[in-house]
C-alpha cells in the first residue's frame, strides 16, 4: 500500500440494539471522529412478548450519527475512503420495491418463530451438520418463514427480506438487496458453497426475495449523491460488506488471524476466534462465520459474565471492592456464578444454576466470583482446544471487566496466558478496520497497523500455580453438579 503524509480514513458503523455507534478512524488507528446515537424506542413491538423497531429509527440514528462525525471532521470528511455497518445478527425486515420497510423490524431476541425453527432444523438437517450451527428461533431464517405463514400478503409485497445492517448500508449506497456472509449465515447461506440452498424454496419460500451475498469488505457501491446530501459523506466514498455486531467485535479486539481470539466479557461471555479450516462443534455450543480471507470465526456466548458482580456489590462501588480484594486471592473457593437458570456456552445445559463451594464470607464473595469466570473462561478455551483449535500465548480482551485491573490479574493467572486490552474496544473500529481491508489487501493486515494495545497483563507463576489446583477441584465439582442434576 502507498503511504502518504496524510493518512486515509475509514468510516465503521455499529448498529447496535440500543442505538448506532460511528468511528472514523486512519490507517493507523487514530479516531479522529467517533458519535453514539440511541433509538428513539427500544422496542415498539404492539404483541407482548414480542421484540420489534422500527427501520426509521435506525436510519434516522445512523444518520445523525455520520452527520456528527463529518462535521466534527469538516472538509476532511471528503476524504473517508470506504464505510462498513454491522448489524444486530438474526434481525430482518421486509422491503417494498422501492426499499422501503413494510413493517417494523423483527430484532434477533423475538421469540415468536420457535415452531418456524423446528421445521427449518428438519428441513436443514443437512445443512446444518455441513456448517456446524442449528437454527434457533433468534435465526432470520425461521422469521422470514413465519412472515410466509401469517403475513402472506405482505410477502407478496416484498422486493427482499434484508438484514439490519443491510438496510442501513443501502440507505448509504442504495443497494438494500445486497447483504454480507457474515449476516447471511442465519438466513440460510451456505458459506461453503456459496448459494443459497433450494430447501429454503422447499419450504415455501421465494428465493428471489433473498439478498444477493457479497463477502465482508467487498465493495458494494458508493455513496449515493442523495446520501451524500444527508450525511456529508462524498459520493467517492466505498460502502462495502460488513458482518454481524459480534463479529465487528472480535475483529475490534483483534481476532483476525488464525490463532486469534477474543474474550469479550460484559455483562455476559463471548468467546471468538479464528481458525484455518471450519471446525465443527457436536454439542452445537458455538459454530463459525466466515472471514474475508477464507478464514474461519468460531465463537460461543454464554450467560455467565459480569452481571453476577451486582449480588456481590451492595451499594458500595467496584473500586472500593477491588481495593479491598487484592488480598484475597487466591480465596480458594470454586463457584460458577450464574444469574438466572440455562447455560449455552462453554457447555449447553438449560437447566443448570450457580452454585458455590468454599469460603466466600469475610469478603471474598466479590474476588469469588471474579475467579469462578476466571474459570469458565479456562473451561471455554479448553473445549475449542478439544475441538482442534489452536489458541496461543496471547488472548486479547475487551468489554466491562477489563475496567478491574485486579480481574485481569485475575484472569490472566488463570489462563496462564498474557492479556492485551486494545486502546479503542468498539464494533465500530472493527467496522472501520474492514472498510480499510480493501487499500490495506486485508483484514489482518488493516488490524496489524490499526488496532493499539493500551495494556497487556502477563501472568504471575506463582499465581497461575496455586489457581491450576483449584481449577482442577472446580472442573470436578462442575462434573459432579451437572451429572446430579442429570440425574434429579
Amino acid at each position: 500500500m502507498t503511504r502518504s503524509v496524510r493518512k486515509m480514513l475509514y468510516m465503521g458503523l455499529d448498529v447496535g440494539t440500543q442505538g448506532v455507534r460511528c468511528v472514523v478512524a486512519d490507517e493507523g488507528g487514530e479516531v479522529w471522529a467517533a458519535q453514539s446515537v440511541a433509538f428513539g424506542a427500544l422496542n415498539a413491538a404492539e404483541v407482548e412478548g414480542w421484540y420489534e423497531q422500527r427501520p426509521e429509527d435506525w436510519r434516522a440514528a445512523a444518520e445523525e450519527a455520520i452527520r456528527a462525525c463529518t462535521s466534527q471532521l469538516g472538509r476532511r470528511a471528503e476524504e473517508i475512503r470506504a464505510v462498513a455497518v454491522d448489524g444486530t445478527s438474526g434481525t430482518i425486515v421486509p422491503l417494498d420495491a422501492d426499499f422501503a420497510p413494510l413493517c417494523r423490524g423483527v430484532m434477533y431476541n423475538d421469540p415468536r418463530a420457535k415452531a418456524e425453527a423446528a421445521d427449518v432444523h428438519a428441513a436443514m438437517g443437512a445443512h446444518e451438520a455441513r456448517l456446524g450451527l442449528k437454527f434457533g428461533a433468534s435465526f432470520s431464517l425461521p422469521r422470514i418463514l413465519w412472515f410466509y405463514r401469517n403475513r402472506p400478503e405482505l410477502c407478496a409485497e416484498t422486493r427482499v427480506f434484508a438484514h439490519q445492517a443491510d438496510y442501513v448500508s443501502g440507505m448509504l449506497s442504495g443497494e438494500c438487496a445486497v447483504t454480507d456472509e457474515s449476516n447471511a449465515l442465519k438466513t440460510g447461506y451456505d458459506v461453503l458453497g456459496r448459494f443459497w440452498p433450494e430447501t429454503i424454496e422447499r419450504l415455501g419460500m421465494e428465493l428471489s426475495k433473498f439478498p444477493r451475498v457479497v463477502r465482508s469488505g467487498e465493495r458494494i457501491g458508493r455513496v449515493t449523491a442523495e446520501a451524500a446530501a444527508r450525511t456529508g459523506l462524498s459520493t467517492k466514498t466505498w460502502v462495502v460488506g460488513g458482518s454481524t455486531d459480534g463479529c465487528a467485535s472480535a475483529m475490534s479486539a483483534g481476532a483476525v488471524r488464525a490463532g486469534d481470539w477474543a474474550s469479550i466479557i460484559g455483562t455476559t461471555f463471548v468467546l471468538k476466534g479464528v481458525t484455518e479450516h471450519l471446525v465443527l462443534d457436536p454439542d452445537g455450543a458455538c459454530y463459525s462465520h466466515r472471514l474475508p480471507s477464507g478464514e474461519w470465526m468460531l465463537g460461543g456466548a454464554g450467560n455467565i459474565g459480569g452481571r453476577c458482580m451486582n449480588l456481590a456489590r451492595g451499594g458500595r462501588s467496584f473500586d472500593e471492592l477491588n481495593r479491598e480484594s487484592e488480598g484475597l486471592i487466591p480465596t480458594g473457593a470454586r463457584c460458577y456464578p450464574l444469574v438466572g437458570r440455562g447455560e449455552r456456552f462453554p457447555f449447553v445445559d438449560p437447566n443448570f444454576e450457580a452454585f458455590y463451594f468454599g469460603d466466600i464470607l469475610s469478603g471474598k464473595l466479590y474476588p469469588a466470583m471474579m475467579e469462578g469466570v476466571g474459570f469458565a473462561e479456562r473451561l471455554a478455551f479448553e473445549r475449542v482446544q478439544a475441538l482442534g483449535c489452536q489458541v496461543g500465548d496471547t488472548v486479547c480482551t475487551a468489554g466491562g471487566v477489563c475496567r478491574s485491573d485486579l480481574w485481569l490479574r485475575i484472569r490472566a493467572a488463570i489462563l496462564n496466558r498474557r492479556l492485551a486490552v486494545p486502546r479503542v474496544v468498539d464494533a465500530a473500529m472493527g467496522m472501520a478496520m474492514l472498510a480499510a481491508a480493501g487499500d490495506f489487501g486485508s483484514l489482518s493486515a488493516a488490524a496489524r497497523d490499526m488496532i493499539q494495545y493500551e495494556k497487556i497483563v502477563e501472568p504471575e507463576a506463582e499465581l497461575s500455580r496455586r489457581y491450576d489446583e483449584i481449577y482442577r477441584r472446580f472442573e470436578a465439582e462442575l462434573n459432579l453438579v451437572r451429572q446430579n442434576g442429570r440425574n434429579q
